[in-house]
């Protein structure tokens, strides 16, 4: 069992601080396939509904294709940062240190976090 199996929707996550920077928003799990979407994204021409949705919604995740690769790769939870102006961020399943008592314990700050996109 992934430690991703063991996380939920809601749960507060805490950064290496020991500080509660958000909740769960999303859980998404590795994507086996994940090379053949990137072959397909990266070999198509998008067309104008997907540009247009894209635009009105944005793609998930909101981060460079790198590190979407390696969040795809790997897991991730989408993380609905505190604070009026604060963004979300994701966290890669790695980086989850442990899963305890209903809380998401990431082994990165929120600095360190924020700084792998």
């Amino acid at each position: 069992m992934g430690i991703l199996d063991s996380i939920t929707k809601g749960m507060p996550v805490v950064d290496g601080t020991g500080e509660v920077i958000g909740r769960v928003e999303e859980v998404v799990p590795p994507n086996e396939k994940a090379e053949l979407f990137e072959d397909a994204v990266i070999g198509t021409e998008p067309d104008l509904l997907t540009i247009g949705l894209h635009s009105v919604f944005g793609r998930e995740p909101k981060v460079p294709e790198l590190m979407a690769r390696r969040l795809f790769h790997s897991g991730y939870i989408k993380i609905d940062a505190r604070g009026f102006l604060a963004g979300d961020s994701y966290a890669a399943a790695d980086t989850i240190a442990k899963v305890e008592d209903g809380t998401a314990y990431l082994s990165l700050t929120r600095h360190e976090l924020a700084a792998q996109v």
